[in-house]
């Protein structure tokens, strides 16, 4: 078989698993735009989007697909911490700051990778954890001792629960993305369940907004991203998604009027900047510096 993304990958097949990979990150983008507009406590929302993400993928699986591990049981709890992470830093600070502090997971992954699996950081990677961290220490000055500041450490802690997610991957490889997906959020709404009890009460408007953000902005872009990493290398497709932290703030903005700080565009930009050459870089061909 060949590695997706290879030249042996027909060029119409690669450029359809680029558009995949390109629509899903639009419309994860959208995120913003969704938690913005619901008067809902962070985790209502989570447990609704989760819940109606599962419901997508449930007609999709297969009686062979079933199975428990340890790596299943840590992807469950990763992802839920996480996403749950995301939604409440943007009841706390800014899509803008949220969305460009969650994008700090590959740089966490770099340091499990090296302190957790005993693997080295290339120069490559040191590079972009040095700038991302910059990036990060511009945005969090920015905010010390203001309100937004625990909406900084909460989607920085986001980042951090997404990157044991990413990390686990390893160990759940050979588990069906769309099981895993389903999963991962049948599990998180069963986990959140007790916590939201009593505020599981919705208005009309709000039920389709969660049912379309559920169906429309998280489990559609999940198994697009799916299809396309079958013929789109993980580093191409992990650039593309870069576009997803770029828009997210951008519809926000439009739709109210929630303008990112001088801050945020400056750590934001050094974090995407570092993510965008630590990508690009080998797909151009280039060596990744030995440490």
């Amino acid at each position: 078989m060949s590695e997706p993304g290879s030249p042996a990958v027909p060029k119409a097949h690669l450029n359809h698993g680029r558009l995949l990979i390109l629509l899903a990150a639009l419309l994860w983008s959208l995120a913003g735009i969704f938690i913005k507009f619901l008067d809902l406590h962070p985790l209502t929302i989570v447990f609704y989007r989760s819940l109606f993400a599962a419901l997508v993928f449930m007609p999709f699986l297969k009686r062979a697909d079933f199975c428990l591990g340890t790596s299943l049981i840590t992807s469950a709890l990763s992802y839920t911490a996480a996403i749950s992470a995301f939604v409440a830093a943007n009841k706390l600070t800014t899509a803008a700051n949220a969305i460009v502090l969650q994008y700090t997971a590959p740089i966490f992954v770099f340091l499990f990778a090296r302190f957790a699996l005993g693997e080295k950081i290339s120069r490559l990677n040191g590079f972009a954890l040095a700038m991302s961290m910059s990036g990060v220490g511009v945005i969090a000055f920015d905010s010390a001792g203001a309100p937004a500041m625990a909406g900084i450490l909460t989607a920085l802690l986001s980042g951090v629960f997404f990157a044991v997610y990413m990390v686990n991957l390893r160990k759940a490889e050979d588990v069906n993305p769309i099981y895993l997906t389903w999963i991962n959020n049948i599990a998180c709404a069963l986990l959140l369940l007790p916590f939201v009890g009593s505020r599981l009460a919705l208005h009309d408007h709000q039920g389709w907004i969660l049912a379309v953000m559920g169906a429309v902005q998280l489990g559609t872009p999940y198994f697009l991203f799916s299809k396309g990493l079958q013929t789109v290398s993980l580093q191409e497709a992990s650039l593309i998604a870069l576009i997803e932290p770029v828009l997210n703030p951008l519809w926000v903005a439009l739709a109210v009027g929630e303008i990112p700080s001088m801050a945020t565009f400056a750590g934001g930009g050094m974090i995407l900047t570092a993510l965008g050459v630590r990508y690009l870089w080998p797909l151009c061909g280039k060596s990744v510096p030995a440490a």
